[in-house]
């Protein structure tokens, strides 16, 4: 692996044990039968992130698609994987969950705890049949993931560990939203092939590949904050606080701008006001003077009139 934090997407952190046991593999291949969401949940985005590829097989086309336009590196195989010698099957659709099953008992019980879904015919694959069509002959598979809602006993019928050699087996061990354990249905063949019982999570159940026992320990125990990884969730949630306090800043930023704008404004006014309250008493001073100046003058008019006509009023006396 790189020096990059791992991102964990994992449900229940499976592609941290993943990496653990795989840490020294730089750039590996994956398959992962029923991987549902490219990003949400998936024990292979964590891998692809960090330049790893492989096949990821979806029946439920809105995923998909979804698949197509996120990993591109990927090889998508739109289809449900079974042992059937058929080309196509009812897939029970419940939209925008990973509940969409080939089961009949499973979309039954959904139905009863009130998930509605809609059946759609879809294109059926044997896995050994996804793998040769893919061209993995020979290639080093270093985990395949096994999450299909109910149908894990018949994808582990449909595939060949002898002949593929997977160094890591994951499989969903549990009833589809339940704990009640499965792994009777299906683990006998898989120790019979050879691998080795590692870990159950709670929720999916590990085997390493006869070929790699150094896996066996890694892979014993869950996620541990030794593991040193990151999350997905709160990867997300940094990003929002780091976007919320650059949107504040930039906030802040316009709100200086404006604040200054509107001092510069409120200056420039303040002066013009000054100016002119400034001017205001020169001005009543000059009409002042001017009044009492003309003042005067009628003053000394008046007393020039009153002196011309007492000093006649005297000479006619």
């Amino acid at each position: 692996m790189t020096a990059q934090t791992f991102v964990s997407y994992g449900q229940n952190r499976e592609d941290v044990v993943l990496r653990r046991a795989l840490r020294d593999v730089a750039t590996g291949s994956y398959v992962d039968v029923g991987a549902n969401d490219p990003r949400l949940y998936s024990l292979t985005r964590g891998f692809y992130d960090q330049g790893w590829s492989g096949i990821t097989v979806e029946p439920v086309p809105a995923f998909a698609e979804a698949h197509r336009r996120e990993r591109p590196r990927d090889t998508l195989v739109e289809a449900a994987v079974t042992d059937q010698d058929i080309d196509s099957i009812t897939l029970h659709v419940i939209g925008d969950t990973g509940l969409s099953t080939l089961v009949d008992d499973v979309s039954e019980r959904h139905a009863r705890d009130g998930w509605e879904s809609r059946d759609v015919e879809v294109p059926a694959k044997s896995l050994d049949r996804v793998l040769e069509e893919a061209g993995w002959e020979g290639r080093d598979i270093h985990f395949v993931s096994v999450d299909v809602e109910g149908a894990e006993p018949e994808v582990l019928r449909s595939f060949d560990l002898r002949r593929w050699r997977p160094w890591i087996l994951v499989v969903e061990s549990t009833a589809p939203r339940s704990t009640e354990q499965t792994h009777h249905r299906w683990e006998p063949a898989v120790v019979e092939a050879g691998w080795v019982p590692c870990l159950f999570d709670g929720l999916s159940r590990y085997y390493a590949s006869p070929d790699h026992p150094e896996l066996v320990e890694l892979l014993s125990y869950p996620a541990c904050p030794l593991d040193e990884f990151d999350t997905d969730a709160d990867r997300q949630r940094r990003e929002t606080i780091e976007r919320q306090q650059r949107e504040l800043a930039e906030r802040d930023e316009r709100l200086d701008r404006a604040t200054a704008e509107t001092v510069r404004w409120r200056t420039a006014a303040l002066t013009r006001w000054a100016v002119g309250a400034g001017a205001a008493p020169d001005r009543a001073a000059h009409e002042a003077a001017r009044a009492a100046h003309l003042e005067s003058e009628l003053a000394a008019t008046r007393a020039t009139l009153s002196w011309r006509v007492t000093a006649r009023s005297g000479a006619v006396t």
